[in-house]
């Protein structure tokens, strides 16, 4: 049974609308209003037990990225800004800069810019010295001189050999009788001094949904997003690609068959994580009845099934924008939205082989989290978006 999005949910970071029409969704991708503030948190572990972040500054109407890196006393050091060219970054809560590292100090960090309204390009610059400065950024999509089309939801990840693989959400072949957007990907095998000529990965995908790169200890790469069928109804699964060639080609799997119709944008992409026995595990939103819900997933077959579904949190109200970091097997660390009053954000630990959720804490006026875990402490930001400013917190991990 199809279920179809039926009423209009508002809590001050979504809208779904009804809907039953055939033809491609409604273009949005979660933009804040034109304030100056703090926006769009992302954080990696440093392998030291510290973290760094980054983040969009919105100021005077130009939007940078901005690095921190944590201190030994939980705090985070003065900002360092990665895009040298003023403005060349975008607010889109959904979406935000990533950051990775390499093998030998490298901080290397990815992003959207913004030359019309979600329309530009993707954008990468690298540090060599561990984040203190950024040489210039360079585009990664090969028609960055053309005139600008929507792209975005770009992911990164760095391999045991340090080979670095950018993905992202593309419509430059997309014609007017297209439904979906396409995945696109360039790859660096020198620390992200040279990039391959970008190339198609995937196509069928939802334009506005994030997607998320991940490695296991064999080296086949996984990438989740969410699907837009070319034909038939506008189911909104979830699909994980793995590659076993290095990222040269991808064979997709469907999580779930949710059967949820949505001709709109969701607006909530999957999160990935692998954990310690190469399991993976995928979060993610769907409306499957009048209550929407986040489910997770599992997967002991190297993405090629994936078992029954649970609901991350019985006592969720409006649970959306999960992210998932594994701390050991089948034990994740999961931040995610909901409601109680306004905007709410939750973090807590989700053991895969129980399918039970341990709460361990939560922030009021705050959506969009982000978590890491670096050695024994745990990093979650995430956006205060009344301010707007990023909460920041350090906190001992819990087992």
């Amino acid at each position: 049974m199809v279920n179809r999005v039926r009423l209009c949910i508002v809590v001050g970071f979504m809208c779904l609308v009804a809907g039953d029409l055939a033809t491609a969704q409604t273009h949005d991708h979660a933009a804040m209003a034109a304030t100056n503030g703090e926006f769009n948190p992302y954080v990696v572990s440093d392998n030291h037990g510290g973290f760094f972040m980054v983040y969009v500054e919105r100021k005077d109407g130009a939007s940078n990225v901005l690095l921190q890196h944590s201190q030994p006393n939980g705090e985070f050091s003065t900002p360092i800004r990665v895009s040298r060219q003023a403005g060349d970054a975008a607010v889109r809560n959904e979406n935000p800069p990533k950051v990775a590292l390499g093998p030998n100090n490298e901080v290397f960090v990815v992003w959207a810019s913004e030359r019309e309204r979600w329309k530009g390009n993707i954008r990468f610059a690298r540090s060599l010295n561990g984040g203190k400065t950024f040489e210039p950024a360079i585009d990664l999509n090969s028609d960055a001189a053309q005139p600008p089309i929507s792209r975005a939801f770009e992911s990164i990840l760095v391999d045991r050999n340090g080979r670095i693989f950018v993905a992202w959400i593309d419509e430059r072949d997309k014609t007017a009788k297209d439904r979906g957007a396409e995945i696109w990907m360039a790859t660096s095998e020198d620390r992200g001094k040279t990039f391959s000529h970008d190339r198609k990965i995937l196509s069928n995908v939802c334009e506005c949904c994030r997607t998320a790169l991940a490695v296991d200890s064999a080296g086949r790469i996984y990438l989740s997003y969410r699907l837009v069928p070319a034909a038939g109804p506008m189911l909104r699964d979830i699909a994980v690609a793995r590659s076993d060639d290095g990222g040269k080609t991808f064979k997709p799997s469907i999580v779930h068959h949710d059967g949820w119709e949505l001709n709109a944008c969701p607006i909530d992409g999957a999160t990935m994580t692998i954990d310690a026995a190469d399991h993976v595990h995928v979060i993610w939103f769907t409306q499957t009845s009048d209550l929407p819900r986040l489910y997770i997933a599992s997967s002991t077959d190297f993405g090629v099934s994936f078992g029954k579904p649970d609901v991350l949190d019985a006592s969720q109200k409006l649970a959306k924008h999960a992210h998932v970091v594994a701390t050991g097997r089948d034990q994740l660390l999961v931040a995610w939205d909901d409601v109680n009053g306004s905007a709410l954000v939750k973090w807590g630990l989700f053991d895969a082989s129980k399918r039970s959720l341990r709460i361990l804490g939560s922030q009021a006026k705050a959506s969009y989290p982000i978590i890491a875990v670096s050695g024994a402490e745990t990093a979650i930001v995430t956006l205060q978006p009344e301010n707007p400013t990023i909460f920041r917190k350090i906190t001992p991990l819990t087992r």
